[in-house]
């Protein structure tokens, strides 16, 4: 039994990368829907209104800087899912199929996103960031059929992120322009690993550019970096099931508050 447990990769295996990068999204999901809107009325109210419910009231300011540390966590998911992502597309056996799983998990997510961030069923300002996932597989896709570094295929590849990009906030979809950053990061270090982290790190701190909370997002490079290249116990349906589900009882608990 030692020998076993000994045999074993030291490191994290893909499963548990996917329950920290849950977790960092679940703080998000916690901060932004109850704190932000529903304790600190955050869409009700100005911001010298809050200004002034935080004077009078010292808890409120333990709730905003809670917020905002909910926010900046958040972010330190989008490495550890752009990493994942990467590598489902490289061993997939059926690339099809796990982009109709990714997307119809996205599609299915909007409707609990608009309910947690919202409290409306339909809320046309934003879509959830699960469809930045959907966006950069489709440029991982477009990557595939381009490989090398001829002139040509480099400008293609310019041209599809570009696209990407201004796809993802005509869209309004939040986030996705990060997510394919660090995705096409993740894809073109995939077999330079020694530099993968210290470019991915690059990447997430460019990402403050859009969000300043993205300041943060570097330190989820440290668990990425921990990967083992196993996949561990996986259980599909929760992978699959955990971010809307998480989504409807941050929604739910905004509507009974």
């Amino acid at each position: 039994m030692l020998a076993r447990h000994s045999d074993r990769p030291s490191g994290l295996t893909s499963n548990l990368l996917k329950a920290w990068g849950y977790l960092f999204l679940l703080m998000g999901i916690a901060g932004q829907s109850i704190i932000q809107n529903k304790i600190l009325g955050l869409g009700s109210m100005t911001t010298g209104q809050l200004l002034e419910a935080m004077n009078a009231d010292p808890n409120l300011m333990m709730f905003a800087t809670l917020a905002l540390v909910c926010q900046a966590v958040s972010t330190c998911a989008a490495p550890i899912f752009a990493f994942l992502v990467v590598e489902g597309f490289r061993h997939t056996s059926d690339l099809k199929k796990y982009l109709t799983r990714v997307a119809i998990m996205a599609l299915v997510s909007e409707i609990p996103y608009n309910l947690a961030m919202s409290g409306r069923l339909i809320d046309l300002s934003s879509r959830n960031p699960a469809l930045g996932l959907v966006l950069a597989m489709l440029v991982l896709v477009l990557f595939r059929q381009y490989p090398g570094k001829q002139v040509k295929n480099l400008l293609i590849k310019f041209v599809v992120v570009v696209a990407a990009i201004v796809w993802a906030k005509m869209l309004g979809i939040v986030d996705a322009n990060c997510m394919v950053i660090l995705t096409i990061t993740f894809w073109g270090m995939q077999n330079r690993p020694n530099f993968r982290s210290m470019a991915a790190c690059a990447a997430a701190g460019m990402c403050s550019m859009f969000s300043l909370f993205y300041i943060a997002a570097p330190m989820s490079v440290f668990a990425v970096h921990a990967y083992n290249g196993e996949k561990g116990n996986e259980n599909r349906v929760f992978n699959y099931c955990a971010y809307p589900a998480a989504l409807l009882i941050c929604g739910i608990a905004v509507l009974f508050l």
